[in-house]
């Protein structure tokens, strides 16, 4: 199942998104960088394995309000660690 995890981020990592992991190193939920930053995951809850890896609501544009309402999407740009282990709302105002 690890090389499952890994196959999953490999579209990824081809993209330039997901920096080299090392297979032999890699744990089940583990914060990986990426070329926006750490995102910290997850084991996943409803697997049917427990060595699935979970990575939820990454954000690949800013939102689209404001003057980006109907414009075409602009690269997600952050300092800070994605908490990719729950959903977040994209309202600013939470």
């Amino acid at each position: 199942m690890k090389s499952f995890a890994i196959s999953l981020l490999a579209p990824l990592a081809a993209a330039g998104i997901v920096t080299r992991q090392s297979a032999s190193n890699w744990t089940v939920g583990q914060t990986v960088q990426t070329s926006s930053g750490s995102v910290i995951g997850h084991a996943a809850r409803n697997a049917s394995a427990s060595s699935v890896s979970e990575y939820l609501g990454i954000p690949f544009a800013q939102a689209p309000t404001g003057d980006l309402r109907f414009a075409a999407p602009v690269a997600f740009e952050g300092t800070a660690a994605i908490n990719a282990s729950i959903y977040v709302s994209s309202d600013s105002s939470t």
